[in-house]
């Protein structure tokens, strides 16, 4: 018994779709990234270091994005470690 080219082509497609949907779709990381991986050698962080990119591999820094004068206790517009772990330490 064999199998139609267009079933094998057909079942191809429809995997590969599966398997792209699956990685395209995928959640990023569900926690925060740690203060150093975003502030390097600096000690504070700006807003501007939450790229698109980031968004993308850690969901939950859109929040402290759109959060950004909550969490900033000294409104300086900048974060420093404290008051980055103090927001990422509670859940929103």
């Amino acid at each position: 018994m064999s199998i139609s080219p267009r079933l094998t082509l057909l079942t191809l497609a429809l995997v590969g779709a599966a398997s792209f949907s699956t990685l395209a779709l995928a959640d990023g990381d569900k926690s925060y990234p740690s203060f150093k991986s975003l502030a390097g050698s600096s000690k504070m962080i700006d807003r501007d270091i939450i790229t698109p990119a980031l968004e993308k591999k850690y969901p939950k820094l859109e929040g402290l994005k759109s959060h950004w004068d909550e969490a900033d206790m000294d409104h300086d517009g900048k974060l420093n470690q404290k008051e980055y772990d103090d927001y990422v330490s509670v859940t929103h």
